[in-house]
C-alpha cells in the first residue's frame, strides 16, 4: 500500500452503439451514444493499469484525446506504446525513469515508496481514425489523482482487475475507508472532486464500497451482456451522484459496467463509517 511519493517539477432510451474488442475471442462491449457524449473532451483515467490498455483505448479513442494510465510497475521498456495502435511521435519522458521501488519506515511503520515518472507518446487509432495523446505514469495512482488533474476534468475513472491483499493494490477508489495517511483516505471523496458533473465509471467491482457495483464481482459465470441487461434499470444515489448503468466492457474479475454518474445539487458529507 502507498505511503508517500516524491515528485519533480431521465430521456428517452438512448440509441446503442456495440463495437467489438480486436480479435475474434474478445468479448465485445457496448458504448453507447449517452456514455460517448459523456466522455466527449474529458480525460480518461485508470489507474492501478498495468498492461490493461488496449480495450479501454479502442472503446473511447474516438470520443477522448487525453489517456491516463498509472502502474508503480511501469518502465520504460514497458511504456510507448498499445496493441492496434501507431506512434506518431517520440516519447517524452518527465522525471527519473530508472527509479526503482524502495522501503522506507515513518513512525514505526514501512511502506513502498518511489519517484514518479511519466512517459507521453502521441498515437493513432487506424480502425477510429483518432489521434490520442497517451500518459504513462509510474507511481501510485493515489498521488496522481491529486496532482495530475485539475478540478471537473475528468470524464471517464476505470478501475478493475485489482484487489485488496497480496498482489492487489489496496486501493479504494470507489470506496471512503478511512486510512492513517491522509491522501489514501476516503478515496472516493477525493476523485469525486475530480470528476465533471457527468462522467462515467468503469468497474468490475475490485475493492469497490458501492453494493450495486459489486454485484458481479468475481462472477465467471455471467458475461457482460447478461450483467448490463440486469444493471439497465438500475438507478440509485450515492456519495453526491446519481448512478445508472448504460453500457460494458469486457470481463476483468467480473463483468466490467459502465455507470453514468450525475453530480447532486447538494453533496453527502464525507462518513469514514458509511459502510455499504
Amino acid at each position: 500500500m502507498p505511503s508517500g511519493e516524491h515528485t519533480a517539477a431521465e430521456a428517452a432510451p438512448p440509441k446503442m452503439v456495440a463495437t467489438s474488442v480486436t480479435g475474434t475471442d474478445a468479448p465485445g462491449w457496448l458504448v453507447t451514444e449517452e456514455a460517448r457524449a459523456i466522455a466527449r473532451g474529458g480525460v480518461f483515467f485508470y489507474p492501478c493499469a498495468g498492461a490493461d490498455t488496449e480495450e479501454a483505448l479502442a472503446a473511447f479513442a474516438p470520443d477522448i484525446a487525453t489517456f491516463w494510465f498509472c502502474d508503480p510497475t511501469y518502465r520504460a521498456d514497458r511504456v510507448g506504446a498499445i496493441t492496434g495502435c501507431e506512434r506518431t511521435g517520440p516519447v517524452t519522458v518527465r522525471g527519473e525513469p530508472n527509479a526503482s521501488m524502495v522501503t522506507r519506515e515513518i513512525e514505526g511503520r514501512t511502506h513502498r515508496w518511489i519517484a514518479p515518472c511519466v512517459w507521453t507518446a502521441l498515437l493513432s487509432h487506424p480502425s477510429t481514425g483518432a489521434e490520442v495523446t497517451v500518459h504513462w505514469r509510474r507511481g501510485f495512482g493515489e498521488y496522481a489523482l491529486a496532482r495530475e488533474f485539475p478540478d471537473r476534468s475528468i470524464s471517464v475513472f476505470m478501475h478493475r482487475g485489482d484487489s485488496p491483499g497480496e498482489g492487489g493494490s489496496g486501493s479504494h477508489f470507489l470506496d471512503r475507508r478511512p486510512k492513517r495517511h491522509e491522501p489514501l483516505a476516503c478515496l472516493f471523496d477525493k476523485l469525486a472532486a475530480k470528476l465533471r458533473d457527468e462522467a462515467l465509471v468503469i468497474s468490475d467491482g475490485s475493492n469497490c464500497g458501492i453494493r450495486e457495483l459489486r454485484t458481479f464481482h468475481n462472477d465467471m459465470v455471467i458475461d457482460a451482456p447478461r450483467a448490463f441487461e440486469a444493471s439497465a434499470g438500475q438507478l440509485f444515489e450515492r456519495w453526491g451522484f446519481q448512478w445508472r448503468c448504460v453500457g460494458f466492457l469486457g470481463r476483468k474479475y467480473g463483468p466490467t459496467l459502465l455507470w453514468k454518474l450525475t453530480r447532486l445539487t447538494v453533496a453527502t458529507p464525507s462518513r469514514p463509517n458509511d459502510v455499504l
